[in-house]
């Protein structure tokens, strides 16, 4: 193959990739039809009249659940309800809508201060989405992680799903996000292997639900109600350990993945 080939073959590679990729946040960026964000903040009963646990969340939409009815709506909420804690849990949400590890890592001190027994992080998805450098979303994500440990809290930490499935985006960017989406689930376990104290909450079983254009939200971009159950569902695992750990105390146990 001559250089002349070559350097064509390079630049329709390129030209490609950059197509693709203004295609990507063009479909990220594009207005979407306006849904209202939440606080999920709030108290979840507990089946005794015990102190309450204080559980904040750092995150993303996810969290905010933009077009929900409620925050009893958001998967955060679903799950811990469906676990019938023994004491009731106080949720105090910092969750802000497009936030990316950046963001939720520059929260750490005010998530700090609020003296909670359990932090849960659900982030990632916008640095899958809007293209971070996974060399520094890996090293953002161990920042947050350690910071959050060193205030001697247990720690929560979410995975990503499949953003391939989200029904808005059209092929082949799906193909994009698909890879993007396994590539940050993958930092974030490492960063959570990397610590025993952190416990993994995993939401990839929800995957195949999402294929379902039904559980998306007006906007073809956020869950509605029942993708937040399917999040719900496959958190719960995770979750139940995060609770354990923090209403008795101890470390969560070793055989947590």
């Amino acid at each position: 193959m001559g250089r002349k080939t070559v350097a064509a073959g390079s630049f329709a590679v390129a030209g490609t990739a950059a197509l693709l990729g203004s295609q990507v946040l063009w479909t990220a960026r594009r207005p979407l039809p306006s849904l209202d964000q939440l606080d999920a903040s709030g108290l979840v009963p507990g089946t005794e009249p015990a102190a309450p646990l204080r559980l904040v969340a750092l995150g993303d939409s996810t969290l905010t659940g933009p077009g929900l009815a409620g925050p009893e709506d958001v998967w955060l909420h679903q799950a811990l309800a469906s676990l019938e804690p023994r004491p009731p849990i106080d949720l105090i949400s910092l969750a802000v809508g497009g936030a990316r590890a950046a963001g939720a890592r520059a929260l750490v001190t005010q998530a700090l201060e609020l003296d909670p027994d359990a932090v849960v992080v659900a982030v990632g998805s916008n640095d899958a989405i809007h293209g971070t450098p996974m060399r520094a979303f890996a090293s953002t994500f161990e920042a947050l992680v350690s910071g959050l440990l060193a205030g001697g809290t247990t720690i929560g930490v979410c995975n990503v799903g499949d953003l391939g499935n989200v029904a808005r985006v059209p092929k082949p960017l799906n193909t994009i996000l698909r890879r993007r989406s396994a590539l940050v689930r993958r930092q974030i376990e490492a960063v959570v292997a990397r610590h025993p104290d952190a416990i993994l909450i995993d939401v990839s079983a929800s995957n195949a639900g999402f294929q379902d254009r039904g559980v998306f939200a007006p906007d073809l971009f956020h869950p509605n109600r029942v993708g937040h159950g399917l999040w719900a569902d496959a958190a719960r695992p995770g979750l139940a350990k995060v609770v354990a750990a923090a209403t008795s105390g101890s470390p969560p146990p070793p055989d947590r993945f």
